[in-house]
């Protein structure tokens, strides 16, 4: 059985656990990525403007049994629709591959067509003016108000997203982007996010994060995010909702993820992704259940256990070549720095360090994080206490991830 990994990030998380199947393990990607992978796993570029024809005899020309879509490398996120005409072909084959059909993976590729469907569902989405030319980007700050977020329709993450903060650089922007665009109200409040893996019989849900309060610069990967989060009723219900229409109308396969905003009393959809991201690390040590085996699991046509919360996990951004003390017994701190399999870290110079706190540590967690100099993270240490505090709020109820029926 050959298996090929269209995609390179984070790969070796992929290929172990094939390996363990007994397969032999192709990773195609942009970025040589060898030295993070066994001996006796295979390296070969992506071409990511390959068309669906090219992509399926790339496929045959590994003699490959399965593939697995794996895009959040740059670049690669604009794939989903190209592997939604493979999928199609390659199950025709008889040879397994789990991909988002076409009308989910344009949701997940084009900002513009998500947002214009999400009013046609009643998603609850921030207001937002659809822009196709400059008169129209420019004008669209009387609408909104300043700050305003814009996003070209075909971004993918980390880039095509522009926070103007003013009228002049509105106008300078307006003649720079790549149209159609979608400028949308700067919302305050609370960020929010959940990884899901939609099988052919069931969605699995893992718990909720919260990646703290949202902030001017837009920039989440920065700040304390913790895993499970502390939210009402009503906002867990709205979220449940809003995963079960697009499953039920869009029927995805494979793995997506939501980031949303909870604001002025609604819970705002942010961004749909489809793929797997940076929630990975927290949903893996906070359950035991890491998103990248299950996602390789049900490939296979294995079982996929539902996720259980087992811990709190909290996530530290932590500059690089910087180290944090050794944590106390009944702790444990999982660095995850920039390799080749992911870049972000080497780029953006920090990474993120994950804290796994067992129910019964939380004092000893807490006493550990109000130790740290003010230096050793890039966000403020106290920030990661009351992060610590509403994790804990939502540990006690007992607020367990279940799958969205």
């Amino acid at each position: 059985m050959r298996a090929v990994l269209l995609g390179e990030y984070r790969a070796e998380r992929l290929a172990v656990p094939l390996r363990q199947a007994n397969a032999d393990v192709v990773v195609l990607g942009s970025t040589d990525v060898r030295s993070c992978l066994a001996a006796d796993v295979r390296f070969g570029e992506l071409p990511v403007d390959a068309t669906a024809d090219r992509l399926v005899a790339l496929l045959r020309g590994y003699d490959a049994d399965i593939a697995i879509p794996n895009v959040t490398s740059p670049g690669q996120e604009r794939m989903l629709p190209a592997y939604a005409g493979v999928a199609r072909r390659w199950q025709r084959l008889g040879r397994r591959m789990l991909a988002h059909p076409s009308g989910f993976a344009a949701l997940a590729t084009d900002k513009v067509l998500f947002h214009e469907t999400a009013h046609r569902r009643s998603w609850p989405v921030p207001e937002g003016v659809i822009c196709h030319d400059p008169h129209v980007l420019a004008g669209s700050a009387r609408r909104l108000g300043l700050p305003v977020i814009v996003k070209e329709a075909r971004s993918e993450s980390h880039s095509g997203r522009y926070l103007m903060n003013s009228l002049e650089s509105l106008r300078r922007l307006s003649s720079e982007v790549t149209y159609p665009v979608l400028a949308q109200r700067v919302v305050a409040g609370v960020e929010v996010a959940v990884e899901v893996l939609s099988l052919p019989e069931r969605t699995i849900v893992w718990p909720v994060a919260s990646l703290g309060t949202l902030d001017e610069r837009c920039a989440p990967g920065k700040r304390i995010r913790v895993m499970p989060a502390d939210l009402p009723e009503w906002v867990r219900n709205s979220l449940a909702a809003v995963i079960r229409d697009m499953t039920d109308g869009y029927r995805p396969a494979g793995p997506w993820q939501l980031d949303l905003a909870i604001s002025a009393g609604e819970l705002l959809v942010i961004e749909l992704n489809g793929r797997l991201g940076g929630l990975t690390n927290l949903s893996w040590l906070s359950t035991g259940a890491d998103p990248h085996r299950s996602y390789v699991d049900a490939t296979l046509g294995r079982p996929v256990v539902p996720p259980d919360l087992t811990h709190i996990a909290l996530e530290l951004p932590i500059p690089n070549g910087s180290r944090v003390p050794p944590v106390p017994p009944g702790l444990e701190l999982r660095s995850f720095e920039g390799t080749a399999t992911n870049r972000f870290p080497l780029l953006s110079g920090y990474y993120r360090a994950v804290l796994r706190v067992p129910g019964g540590e939380v004092n000893t967690a807490r006493a550990w994080l109000s130790s740290l100099p003010p230096a050793a993270l890039l966000a403020d240490p106290a920030e990661a206490i009351a992060q610590l505090v509403q994790a804990t709020r939502a540990w006690e109820k007992g607020r367990h991830s279940e799958p969205v029926r």
